[in-house]
């Protein structure tokens, strides 16, 4: 728990709001004048040195703190013995620990994850938001005849809208982000041979930053109507 003063916590500010300036400046030698500056007044018996120090353990920590972990996921013989975690596995406990949010992509969906489908609705009724982006939602609507069952508020369900142009165009993303913070990657559609025979590789990110730029990213395609919500009620 903070015990700070205020003006700790205006110090951190400060610095927290210079380093992400810099990175979103994108500036190789930027200068944290204000960040100096509020050490220097904070602190006013630092040296230059104290105040260097000082502001690189800050952004060291700021750093750490924000550091993104990659994870890598396969579907595999398991005699391959490969050091990876499993495509199935991950899905399933993405979904499972899922607080707040889930949004899943879909190229194709099979009878095979019906026990994901029955996840992912209690899921719903326990309060956690679900956005469902398919590909061709009228090939899928046997397997995700449930959702219309238990229809609730918590659950949107979004389909790809064909480009007239170019009609071998499709969803071909596959991918989950749950809770704005965790964002799998894969090459596995949601079936038998994705979780099962395939040779399927992806990648599990622990990463707030992209993880919700994904969620935004959707969210405007939407905006531009490359998908349209489809009413389940």
């Amino acid at each position: 728990m903070w015990s700070g003063t205020l003006k700790d916590s205006l110090l951190i500010e400060t610095i927290v709001q210079d380093i992400e300036k810099s990175k979103n400046l994108e500036v190789l030698n930027y200068c944290f004048e204000d960040s100096m500056k509020a050490i220097k007044k904070r602190y006013p018996d630092f040296d230059e040195k104290d105040v260097t120090g000082l502001l690189n353990v800050a952004i060291g920590l700021y750093n750490y703190q924000n550091r993104e972990k990659v994870e890598l996921v396969i579907t595999a013989p398991s005699g391959f013995g490969l050091k990876a975690r499993n495509t199935g596995m991950v899905i399933y406990d993405m979904i499972s620990n899922a607080k707040e949010s889930i949004t899943i992509t879909g190229y194709s969906i099979s009878d095979y994850v019906s026990d994901l489908i029955d996840l992912i609705i209690d899921k719903s009724r326990k309060g956690v938001y679900v956005n469902l982006y398919l590909n061709e939602y009228e090939n899928k609507k046997d397997q995700l005849q449930k959702l219309f069952i238990f229809n609730n508020r918590y659950i949107k369900i979004y389909n790809y809208n064909k480009n007239e142009k170019d009609r071998m165009a499709s969803l071909h993303a596959k991918v989950i982000v749950a809770d704005r913070r965790y964002a799998f990657i894969s090459s596995s559609n949601l079936s038998y041979h994705g979780f099962e025979s395939n040779i399927e590789l992806g990648v599990m990110l622990d990463s707030p930053k992209k993880s919700s730029e994904i969620e935004e990213m959707l969210k405007k395609l939407v905006t531009w109507k490359v998908f349209s919500r489809i009413s389940i009620g």
